[in-house]
């Protein structure tokens, strides 16, 4: 089974700068239901930002179809990035000791385990709404160039995987360490047994990113498009959205396609999503990789 979605419905560019929603359509929840009306899934960028609220999944929930899907991202504080003390909810900050009070910034391995456990708990939990509908696919867990595989990061998801029971947990590492040939299939087997999908991508050829491929390590596979502009990820003081300022060709996509499709265990599902998120770039790239999916082998 294969979901293709963006990682977007909401990006600045593809409201303002593109076509893709009519002009009659104005509001959110108007965008989210004529989105739906073309995918099957998309992915929540917002909640790596900043904490999500229980009332938000309801609306989500109450606004797309039986079988739709949302992903979501999790909160920066729990893959290793610097957290403003603004994205967390007051009442869960209020149970830090005074000295915790004073900062303005929190990360994963300077707060103290037992509250980190406390909070992606909270967090969890205001996905409920999607869980009990039926409409959660999985919780994506994006570290970054930093997590390599040494000791302390091989703890800390174990220590993860034993606080998300009961959800599809997706893992991207964003520095190629993890996938050098020597220790490839060591991180295969540690995914594998924690149980997690191991999200493979599409994105700049640098020294330090992931190169593509596909694998499998869980009955839900992820591939996440990140585009290909190599000079706007090397580039300081860009906008974000120069980024993803990439449009994947036909050809670049039917080789994805290929590459799937070769090592694609049975009974797998796979969410093709694109986060090119540049005017609609990563829309007109997922309809274009539905056909393509669509016309199978």
């Amino acid at each position: 089974m294969f979901h293709v979605g963006t990682c977007s419905w909401t990006d600045r560019t593809l409201i303002e700068e593109s076509d893709f929603y009519p002009k009659t359509v104005q509001t959110p929840a108007e965008r989210l239901r004529f989105y739906a009306e073309h995918f099957d899934t998309v992915e929540v960028d917002a909640t790596f930002y900043a904490f999500p609220s229980e009332r938000n999944a309801v609306l989500w929930a109450e606004r797309t179809p039986e079988g739709f899907l949302f992903n979501v991202k999790a909160l920066s504080l729990f893959t290793f990035h610097r957290t403003p003390k603004r994205a967390l909810p007051l009442p869960l900050l209020k149970t830090l000791g005074p000295d915790w009070q004073k900062a303005e910034e929190f990360s994963t391995k300077d707060v103290p385990q037992p509250w980190l456990g406390e909070v992606l708990l909270a967090f969890l939990k205001t996905l409920n709404p999607l869980r009990e509908g039926g409409k959660l696919g999985y919780i994506l867990f994006q570290f970054p160039p930093w997590f390599r595989p040494e000791s302390e990061s091989f703890a800390y998801l174990e220590w993860l995987r034993n606080h998300t029971e009961g959800i599809t947990a997706a893992i991207e590492f964003r520095h190629r360490s993890w996938i050098q040939k020597t220790l490839f299939p060591r991180t295969l087997k540690l995914l594998k047994d924690l149980g997690f999908a191991l999200v493979c991508v599409d994105e700049p050829e640098l020294p330090w990113t992931v190169p593509p491929f596909f694998e499998t390590t869980h009955r839900v596979a992820v591939v996440r498009f990140h585009g290909r502009n190599k000079e706007a990820w090397q580039g300081k003081n860009l906008p974000v959205s120069e980024k993803f300022r990439y449009l994947y060709s036909h050809e670049e996509l039917a080789e994805w396609k290929k590459r799937i499709l070769a090592r694609l265990p049975e009974n797998t599902e796979v969410f093709v999503m694109f986060n090119n998120c540049y005017r609609d770039f990563a829309v007109r790239n997922a309809l274009e990789m539905q056909k393509l999916l669509k016309e199978g082998g």
